[in-house]
């Protein structure tokens, strides 16, 4: 049976994602499709939106067959780390043949010269000697223009050719509005963009009849009563501007060699964090106090995410390098599809977690990541507008629709 392999944060679930997975099986000839999907926290450094299961759920509503997680420690990642930490999960599965991405441009020759033209380090290294971002470095060094899923494309690519050298690469060209286009003028708005109407309308009771038309053009109807309801009952979505005292709290807590140990801090970076976490109000002056051209916003609020759960560089690097870290939790799985948790018992070169007791038998390293994505469940849910209440990890079960 093939099967394509898809990295994703449904943060929220939409449209555009139904698009992609239906594009994925069609371009790889696959039968059934894999979303290794963030956990609690995206890669953006913040919530999402929804907790990890009720997005599961909606992804095997919505074209996904299997659903499993990209723990914590590599969703508060860079790119580069994101892209291999889901690459080599795919690979451990022993049951995915091919992978595909989603991207603006959709070319994968130009990907893939983008990939491996930087992949020397010389002409990367060179432009961020440069004081730039890495975004901005990685177009400097390629020639080649790139929009934030290229970026991420550039490292699927990389992270396959290393991890998973026998899987076949597809590219889905994006549709419909842009990574950064927060209009819903769109007929596939951008996630952006529902979620900017989303946080406009968060603090009602209900869901206003304008929203509400307005976002069934891009997302599913169940999915977006779903919404409706866990929005009535203050359980979304949840946002940073909901963990900003907690943020604050921890960094004034923490002392400089502390905030200098999390990953993605340099140059002096603990510094600034405790400065700002001083004279600031919430966790946007401080992040805005921060930021600058050398330093993405993505990236600044990843290390303060990394902060709140206690991510240290030491353990996301060990995560990254060290195979024993790797485990393949399985969040959800299409009815009908059951036969792909057989093959994935049975193939797998990873551990499986299905079940509580699964858990037990992770080895040391991979319980300790295991642990940070039990604790960043529990966290997320303080980013909520009012139910700020939290089920543990271990009592939920397999979803199954």
């Amino acid at each position: 049976m093939k099967t394509v392999g898809i990295t994703a944060e449904y943060n929220p679930f939409h449209t555009g994602h139904e698009y992609h997975l239906k594009a994925s099986l069609e371009v790889s000839g696959a039968e059934k499709a894999v979303a290794i999907m963030s956990g609690s926290f995206v890669q953006r450094g913040e919530p999402a939106c929804a907790d990890k299961f009720t997005r599961a759920e909606w992804a095997i509503k919505h074209g996904a067959d299997m659903v499993i997680e990209l723990p914590d420690v590599f969703a508060l990642s860079c790119a580069e780390r994101f892209a291999a930490g889901a690459v080599r999960i795919m690979n451990g599965t022993g049951i995915i043949d091919s992978i595909c991405f989603g991207s603006e441009s959709g070319d994968l020759s130009a990907l893939r010269s983008a990939a491996f033209h930087t992949g020397d380090g010389e002409a990367l290294a060179g432009a961020l000697d440069e004081g730039v971002s890495y975004p901005a470095a990685m177009q400097k060094a390629s020639g080649i223009q790139l929009d934030p899923n290229d970026i991420l494309g550039v490292e699927y690519i990389r992270a396959a050719a290393k991890y998973a050298p026998n899987a076949e690469v597809y590219a889905v060209k994006r549709i419909g509005g842009g990574y950064n286009d927060d209009s819903l003028d769109n007929e596939l708005n951008s996630a952006k963009a529902i979620r900017a109407a989303l946080s406009r309308y968060s603090g009602q009771t209900k869901m206003s009849p304008a929203v509400f038309d307005a976002l069934s053009r891009s997302i599913p109807r169940d999915v977006l009563e779903d919404m409706s309801g866990l929005m009535k009952k203050g359980a979304f979505p949840a946002s940073l501007d909901e963990l900003s005292l907690p943020v604050l709290y921890r960094f004034r807590s923490m002392t400089t060699d502390e905030t200098a140990a999390l990953p993605e801090v340099a140059e002096g970076l603990e510094n600034l964090y405790k400065k700002h976490s001083m004279d600031s109000a919430d966790v946007w002056e401080m992040l805005g106090r921060i930021k600058s051209k050398r330093y993405t916003m993505a990236r600044l609020k990843r290390i303060a995410m990394n902060a709140l759960l206690g991510v240290s560089a030491e353990l996301q690097k060990a995560a990254c390098e060290d195979d024993s870290a790797l485990y393949a939790r399985v969040l959800a799985v299409k009815e009908g599809s059951e036969e792909l948790l057989a093959m994935l018992r049975e193939s797998a070169k990873i551990p499986v977690v299905i079940q509580a007791a699964d858990r037990d038998a992770l080895p040391p390293l991979a319980k300790r990541i295991e642990e940070v994505s039990c604790l960043a469940h529990r966290i997320r849910a303080l980013g909520q507008p009012y139910d700020k209440s939290a089920r543990d990890d271990r009592e939920y079960r397999l979803i199954v629709r």
